[in-house]
């Protein structure tokens, strides 16, 4: 490893003696491993939300964006507006019950189409936690196991992004299911989600996958214990709620 670096610096007609800020990346924020590129340790995973988020709050959520029509009228009247309606108003129940310092809340797992207002509500759930001093964690999965992946060549403990996870108040899980289910990431996920429920730690989760998916392609084990950590719902929309802010339909 050592040998390419030099070999590529030199190539670069760099000086080996060239003070880098970190000499493990020489600053790319990268290492290889095997031919496969993991952030360097130096890359801290942002917790805090992008600028476009920071400030969204249950306030900005729009139910017009949900059609006052039956998502599915052979099976049921239930409108894609009172679905909406309910999950807003339980979320809105969920953070005051959290901002209260109840010992534990049951957490939520919301699952519905992309463009659905998912990560909208979880947002809001961030914000006016973290407005009021609440332990709370906001990792989108894809990113959060990308970090996890470099931390295991980090000898600093205390940039451990999965103990970080496990050990949180409130936790925050946005788009579980927008990556590659390997071994590793299901046993990881498993051991976050099963060390969360037997400590009895609230946990948020999005995803576009129903339970039953989750079962099916990540692991039966992880959709058990989902079921006991989070209260379930399905938020559903008609069009993507992206493409009527930006047509105006």
């Amino acid at each position: 490893m050592k040998e390419t670096i030099n070999g590529f610096l030199k190539n670069l007609k760099i000086e080996e003696s060239h003070k880098y800020r970190c000499e493990i990346c020489k600053d790319t924020g990268y290492i290889i491993v095997e031919q496969i590129a993991y952030p360097c340790k130096c890359v801290k995973i942002n917790k805090s939300l992008p600028e476009k988020l920071s400030n969204i709050y249950l306030e900005n959520f729009n139910l017009d964006f949900y059609p006052k029509k039956a998502i599915n009228p052979t099976k049921s009247k239930d409108t894609y507006y009172d679905k909406a309606k309910k999950l807003h108003s339980d979320v809105k129940l969920f953070i005051a019950q959290v901002a209260d310092g109840n010992e534990y809340v049951k957490g939520l797992f919301i699952t519905g189409p992309i463009g659905s207002g998912k990560t909208h509500l979880v947002s809001a759930i961030f914000n006016q936690l973290k407005n009021k001093n609440i332990d709370v964690e906001f990792f989108v999965v894809p990113d959060l196991l990308e970090q996890g992946k470099a931390d295991m060549f980090n000898d600093n403990g205390s940039r451990d992004v999965f103990a970080k996870a496990k050990k949180a108040k409130v936790l925050i899980l946005d788009d579980l299911g927008a990556h590659n289910y390997t071994p590793w990431i299901i046993n990881q996920l498993y051991s976050l989600i099963n060390y969360r429920l037997n400590n009895m730690l609230t946990t948020i989760i999005t995803t576009n996958l129903k339970l039953e998916d989750i079962d099916i392609r990540l692991d039966e084990r992880i959709a058990s214990r989902i079921l006991e950590l989070c209260d379930i719902y399905n938020l559903d929309v008609d069009v993507d709620i992206r493409y009527k802010k930006n047509t105006g339909r």
